[in-house]
């Protein structure tokens, strides 16, 4: 039997089963949020007419941006801290971190909401030359203002406070669940029962945050004063036995929160800038109509990378403890397993995309077939992107928040520059290839600093195996299908089904090899059956991580070597 982890020390296998169990979580998560991401992408483009279509994404874009830009980037800085303090016995400092966190998010949304509103036709007069349309636009900003208070605090609360106290299944619940499936369905109730034009639906889809910060508020309240508990009484039963927990000092928890985290933020405003200003460049130079068929073709896009979030989202506290406790081995072996669940997941969806591009667009109404090329163009690079694994997670996990935030700040300006040469002349082509050049730049220079700054090597053998397997075994058939069926719904179910049979055999023979095991086991696993790993995520347990150590019946030391060989999935 092997020799237990030191103190401090996490188990290979324990943390393994620990990201495959909120992987899985996470990709249930996703799928809900993927669905409901297209009922709404669906419900606009069949009940609004062109016009308010594209006026709808800009305003969701421009809600987006401000809303990323306000977060100031705490979600990612809650992760790191409170996955920290969990690792090394700090619990006592989670209410204050959490407070110095999300006190300047609440006052500078409560004023930047205040001016958007009472300057909302100055602002709308600015953005919009048309008269009658910069009225509208006024009324959107007026409406949507009071609820960037809440999407700010939603999303700290819910992307950064739960998932950095361990409560994955409170963040799928509401955050990928209520929000994307709600939306859609209030939104089809105001159109067809109230007849609800386009102010109607931009009500529609904020009236959810008011649930989700509720819950959101009272669940991470009553984790951080269980958390607290429980490191109180360990830090007694250690000083008992004659080792005391280390002593974390409470001055300059916010000082040091904020150095770390305002890179964090300032890569946030880049990273939505990448993902949404483009719609905003297309409205104003190619007008709302096609800015309207760009934002449905590239909101496939980011439904498909639903799943490369749900794998975000499992490893990050798993990394950032990792290098809390100065593990490198450990946090590479957790970002190469989740770069393998992330090309098996996602590579045979954006290959899909690519192919069938047309019949996919086709789903939402005959006008939107028209972004087919910019569909394909987006789906190909993310390939790319996908291959680097979460680069910028590790890096933000790692302390590098301001490495990450001069790759997306390259990207945005890559993006920007590709878009204003392309757009005008080549429109929605011009913003996917301006797009997929910002993300690819990114992906290459995160993935880069990792293997030179870190240290940590995100390929190895079975990275490039299920790449490859992906190509051949899903694409290959697809493409097969698409040759003598072409691009017509049919040939496109045919074409998916025939892929998707081929690539599930492949990966199910090859489950083991590829370390994907893991995440087959999660999927059978009831809660509270895994013995050496952590306990399940939604409970307030801070165990994942902890500074628990061996009973005294086990002195042999620890040596990591024979469960972290080079190229093992932890």
């Amino acid at each position: 039997m092997s020799a237990p982890p030191p103190s401090g020390a996490a188990d290979p296998a324990a943390t393994r089963t620990q990201v495959a169990r909120h992987g899985v979580l996470g990709l249930a998560g996703a799928v809900c949020t993927g669905a409901g991401g297209f009922a709404l992408t669906f419900a606009v483009g069949r009940l609004l007419d062109d016009r308010a279509t594209g006026e709808f994404f800009s305003a969701v874009a421009a809600f987006t941006i401000a809303t990323t830009v306000l977060l100031l980037g705490a979600d990612t800085g809650l992760v790191r801290s409170l996955s920290g303090l969990r690792a090394t016995g700090g619990q006592r400092l989670l209410g204050v971190t959490l407070r110095a966190a999300l006190v300047p998010v609440l006052v500078g949304s409560v004023v930047v909401a205040t001016l958007v509103w009472a300057a909302a036709g100055p602002l709308a007069r600015l953005l919009v030359d048309d008269p009658a349309d910069a009225a509208r636009t006024a009324s959107a900003l007026r409406l949507l203002a009071p609820f960037l208070v809440l999407s700010t605090l939603s999303t700290a609360l819910l992307n950064g406070a739960s998932r950095g106290l361990g409560a994955m299944r409170t963040y799928t619940l509401y955050q990928q669940v209520l929000l994307p499936v709600s939306r859609p369905l209030l939104l089809v109730a105001a159109v067809l029962g109230l007849g609800a034009g386009l102010h109607g639906a931009l009500l529609v889809w904020a009236a959810p945050l008011l649930v989700a910060v509720a819950v959101a508020g009272r669940d991470v309240r009553a984790r951080v004063r269980a958390a607290v508990r429980r490191g109180h009484e360990k830090a007694a039963d250690a000083a008992a036995a004659g080792e005391p927990l280390a002593d974390l000092p409470a001055d300059g928890v916010a000082r040091r929160f904020w150095r770390l985290t305002a890179p964090r933020g300032v890569a946030a405003t880049f990273e939505v800038i990448v993902t949404w200003a483009d719609v905003l460049l297309v409205a104003a130079l190619r007008g709302p109509v096609e800015a309207g068929i760009y934002a449905a073709a590239s909101r496939f896009v980011t439904s498909g990378t639903l799943a490369m979030q749900a794998i975000r989202l499992s490893i990050a506290p798993a990394v950032a403890a990792a290098f809390s406790r100065g593990d490198r081995a450990e946090a590479q072996q957790v970002h190469r397993f989740s770069t393998v669940g992330a090309i098996a997941s996602t590579w045979p969806v954006y290959l899909g995309m690519a192919v069938f591009a047309p019949a996919v667009l086709s789903l939402i109404g005959p006008r939107f077939v028209a972004g087919a090329d910019a569909l394909t163009i987006l789906s190909l690079a993310m390939l790319g992107v996908v291959a680097t694994g979460n680069a910028n997670t590790v890096l933000n996990m790692a302390g590098k928040s301001h490495w990450a935030a001069v790759n997306t700040g390259v990207a945005a300006a890559v993006m920007l520059a590709v878009d204003l040469a392309l757009v005008p002349g080549l429109g929605m082509v011009g913003a996917a290839l301006g797009w997929g050049a910002a993300l690819l730049t990114d992906a290459a220079l995160g993935t880069l600093e990792l293997r030179r700054g870190l240290g940590v090597r995100s390929w190895d053998r079975r990275v490039a195996e299920v790449a490859a397997l992906a190509v051949l075994a899903f694409g290959g058939p697809a493409l097969a299908v698409r040759a003598v069926l072409g691009t017509s719904l049919a040939g496109t179910v045919a074409g998916v089904a025939a892929a998707c049979t081929v690539y599930g055999g492949v990966l199910w023979v090859r489950r083991r090899a590829l370390g994907l095991d893991g995440f087959v086991a999660a999927l059978r696993r009831r809660p509270g059956t895994v013995q050496s790993g952590p306990a399940p995520s939604d409970e307030p347990d801070d165990r994942v991580g902890s500074t628990t150590r061996p009973a005294p019946h086990h002195p042999a030391p620890h040596d990591p070597a024979p469960q972290r060989k080079e190229g093992s999935a932890l």
